[in-house]
């Protein structure tokens, strides 16, 4: 408990954060490079 939650992300184009199963972001449909 109190740790970052490490299944997300950052979108590199809007700074909306993601989960690190989106291929996509849902804030502005940029390419997400994730490992997930």
């Amino acid at each position: 408990m109190g740790e970052r939650a490490c299944y997300r992300a950052v979108c590199p184009n809007c700074d909306l954060q993601v989960s690190i199963a989106d291929e996509t972001c849902p804030g502005c449909g940029a390419d997400l490079e994730t490992d997930g």
